[in-house]
């Protein structure tokens, strides 16, 4: 999504259009948005692909054909395990808000960080472009209001102005970009900064408001921002340690064990698929073996003898009280306990 800004960039911004946001459609818009975000955010980050990506996708495309969605099933994060494929939704860690989503897109390859809040519009689109990192808790509000009080307190109009973000762009965390604005190819905006006008493709820009400090062009090929890389965990751990814990060096061996485990455990059931074998074919009859039996667990031995215990205390407890209740009426009748037999 390659995009060229003209030479006098900062006097570039999109024009807005009003809409009556209190009206009842665009109420009932927000509020199934709002519940896709909710089913979103309460997704485990663990679970499989296509039920996140299908998730992401009810926010942003809710009219879609849901035949397609295994389709689109591949993330972002699936690249980094397979770089062949080719990612269809954007890697989103939750908490993620939108207002509308109608009218957001974000490429495939793109990763957006926790706490991201697009404040977006039914009236203008917001397209964020492939291969962008976007920071924690960064805010893109493309929705506005009249600055003459006279214009807010008569129809309550809000104001909604396109984004545009394209390709490679770097938004540290708590960047807020505001309506109208377009921000180049491969721009870095510094964390905290508020962009208010347009960027340039290739710079860096940070403040308040953010203003270009640097062309990206200008630095020297192979100029990196790092002096050493690991490619593991074990790798990771052990590298210019300062911290002396073995827990920790520990946990990263079995972690790294835990991983091939697990991807011999994939391969063993991709090969049981391509014999046609599943698991779901294994046959049931009298030879196979029962399911086991669990074990009662330790909260729910304790709840049975807290209860048994407590029976006991209420069975004396009666029988006290009925001995109590004898005694008390022989005493007042004067007869007394009955006499012992005899021997």
């Amino acid at each position: 999504m390659a995009m060229d800004l003209p030479e006098d960039a900062d006097a570039v911004h999109a024009a807005g259009v009003a809409f009556p946001a209190g009206n009842d459609d665009f109420r009932a818009a927000r509020d199934r948005c709002a519940q896709a975000c909710r089913r979103f955010n309460e997704t485990p980050e663990d679970s499989p692909g296509e039920l996140r990506s299908s998730r992401f996708l009810d926010i942003t495309r809710p009219a879609r054909d849901r035949s397609d969605d295994s389709s689109a099933a591949i993330t972002h994060d699936m690249t980094f395990r397979n770089p062949a494929l080719k990612a269809q939704t954007p890697f989103v860690k939750p908490p993620f808000y939108v207002d509308y989503g109608l009218r957001v897109r974000i490429g495939g390859s793109t990763f957006v960080n926790r706490g991201c809040l697009i404040m977006d519009t039914p009236v203008a689109d917001v397209i964020i472009g492939e291969r962008c990192n976007i920071g924690p808790n960064c805010c893109i509000v493309s929705v506005g209001h009249a600055l003459r009080a006279e214009e807010r307190s008569g129809k309550q109009n809000s104001i909604g102005k396109p984004i545009t973000i394209g390709d490679h762009v770097w938004l540290g965390a708590n960047v807020t970009v505001l309506g109208g604005v377009t921000i180049g190819d491969g721009a870095v905006i510094g964390a905290g900064s508020v962009v208010t006008k347009n960027i340039p493709p290739a710079t860096m820009a940070f403040g308040v408001p953010a203003r270009v400090v640097q062309d990206l062009n200008a630095l020297p090929v192979g100029a990196a921002d790092y002096s050493a890389t690991v490619n593991t965990l074990t790798e990771a751990m052990t590298h210019d340690r300062q911290i002396d814990r073995k827990e920790e060096l520990e946990l990263a061996r079995l972690n790294r064990i835990l991983i091939a485990i697990q991807q011999q455990k994939k391969e063993a059931l991709q090969h049981q698929k391509g014999n046609g074998v599943l698991p779901s074919d294994r046959p049931s009859g009298p030879h196979q073996p029962d399911t086991p039996v669990r074990s009662p667990s330790w909260p729910a031995l304790a709840y049975t003898i807290i209860a048994l215990i407590l029976g006991c205390i209420l069975v004396w407890g009666v029988v006290m009280f009925g001995m109590l209740l004898s005694s008390e009426r022989y005493a007042t009748t004067g007869l007394g306990p009955p006499p012992l037999p005899l021997v």
